[in-house]
């Protein structure tokens, strides 16, 4: 039996829409149970959205909600009392096996940081996603939690995205940098300065730098970014992908020929949505962390929700925080005693 700490606030569609979600999510998942953290306003909605879902769901309730306006600087001093922190508490203690989140991406990592800790040599934890490609899934970190980051942190991303991959068998997994060019003389000191270190560190994995338009061709396993640009190369895709589903049901619905033909096209259209839909790879993995923790977009509907209830699933079935710490500890060995910043 698996179980899950859920914060349902600070959404921009507000909790309902994660009360669906978890209510459709448990109807397909027996072997799962949820801890539901709430806010006192809430607890009555609550209790009619489950009401004979006891065995499955607990509520916890809480004093405060954290809101996408705080600033995470506050966290620490007022956060504590949140639903979020409640979640992560929760998952702290061994009452759950991982924690999700739809609220404030920057109050996450501070909380989490400060009730789970990171793991050894990691400074920082990364969002961090499989997105589709042409080949084989991508891992790309960071995807928003830091937005400026130096060298020593990209390496450490680079290392985390590596050694995730390795707990899952793949051994030898392809690394690369994300950079405007894939000339050694192009990006900024810091994204080289990063590179010459994972030649060291990664010989045999590092892969150099990639351009954007490489990062749906299939040939990285790990790509490599500060959250800055990490984030607006997601979201740029996400939109991307909305206007192409958009645009494939709206030429074929167009067309009255193609209307009489809905039962052939529609499948394929289908099954490509399924592939490339934001709404089902919404979640993203704080790794780093010493724990599984996943935040899903801020904007995320019931739909998006339940899928990122999923993808928390099916990596706490998969994390091995021993196995990581011990990839991360044989990569930071062969690491430059002092690299620059």
């Amino acid at each position: 039996m698996f179980t899950y700490a859920v914060d349902v606030m600070g959404g921009d569609l507000g909790p309902r829409v994660a009360f669906k979600a978890c209510r459709k999510f448990l109807r397909f998942r027996r072997d799962v149970s949820l801890i539901i953290a709430i806010t006192p306003d809430l607890e009555q909605e609550a209790r009619s959205f489950f009401p004979g879902r006891h065995p499955a769901v607990r509520l916890l309730i809480c004093d405060s909600a954290i809101n996408m306006n705080d600033k995470p600087s506050q966290m620490l001093r007022k956060g504590l009392t949140s639903t979020m922190a409640g979640a992560l508490r929760e998952y702290h203690a061994g009452r759950a096996q991982g924690m999700i989140s739809v609220g404030n991406t920057g109050a996450l990592m501070v909380l989490a940081r400060h009730i789970l800790g990171t793991l050894p040599g990691i400074d920082r934890p990364a969002l961090a996603t499989t997105l589709p490609t042409r080949g084989k899934p991508l891992l790309m970190l960071d995807l928003g939690a830091n937005l400026e980051v130096d060298n020593r942190q990209l390496v450490q991303f680079a290392a985390l995205g590596a050694g995730w991959c390795m707990t899952l068998d793949k051994q030898t997994p392809k690394v690369g940098l994300l950079n405007v060019g894939r000339e050694s003389a192009k990006g900024t000191g810091c994204v080289r300065q990063a590179a010459e270190t994972l030649k060291v560190t990664m010989p045999g994995l590092y892969a150099g730098f990639y351009e954007g338009d490489d990062l749906y061709r299939g040939e990285l396993d790990v790509l490599v970014t500060d959250g800055f640009a990490g984030n607006i190369a997601l979201k740029v895709s996400e939109g991307l992908s909305d206007w192409l589903q958009e645009l494939f049901y709206r030429e074929f619905r167009n067309h009255w020929f193609m209307r009489w033909f809905a039962w052939l096209w529609l499948p394929a259209v289908r099954h490509i949505e399924r592939r490339i839909s934001p709404a089902r790879h919404g979640g993203a993995l704080l790794l780093g962390l010493n724990g599984v923790v996943v935040k899903t977009h801020g904007k995320s509907d019931a739909r998006a929700f339940r899928y990122a209830l999923r993808y928390l699933h099916q990596k706490a079935q998969h994390f091995d925080a021993e196995k990581l710490a011990q990839y991360l500890d044989k990569f930071q060995q062969t690491a430059p005693e002092r690299p620059d910043v």
